[in-house]
């Protein structure tokens, strides 16, 4: 697995590491990053772009982003973030997470079935 990619469900998962760290996507439902570490800030940013889908009518819609809290059992961290899917990047910062606990954000769509949506982006504190 190159650095930088997401990790896909049905893909071996990697070692969580610390941020910044940049990602690609393309994923047809979800899909979980790889995990990280926030700092004692408790803090970690997510910026990203949808570029393109195999949904005809991709421009306009939107991609769910969900940060998730990996120690133990995962439980869901703030806000659920919704970006849209047009070539732009778009960022948020999620506050309050658990510091020195592994984390990952899931990324989700919920149109158009099994087509595909893809990008790029990084995650910082």
């Amino acid at each position: 697995m190159r650095e930088g990619a997401v990790v896909a469900a049905d893909q071996m998962t990697v070692q969580g590491v610390y941020l910044p760290f940049n990602f690609s996507f393309s994923f047809s439902y979800s899909l979980s990053s790889r995990t990280f570490w926030p700092s004692y800030s408790g803090r970690a940013c997510v910026n990203l772009r949808g570029t393109g889908s195999s949904d005809p009518t991709w421009w306009g819609r939107e991609i769910r982003v969900e940060m998730w809290n990996a120690y133990g059992v995962d439980t869901k961290v703030g806000p659920t973030v919704r970006y849209s899917v047009n070539g732009t990047y778009y960022g948020y910062c999620w506050t309050g997470l658990y510091p020195y606990h592994e984390h990952y954000f899931r990324l989700t769509k919920d149109w158009g079935g099994s087509n595909s949506v893809w990008g790029d982006g990084w995650a910082s504190s």
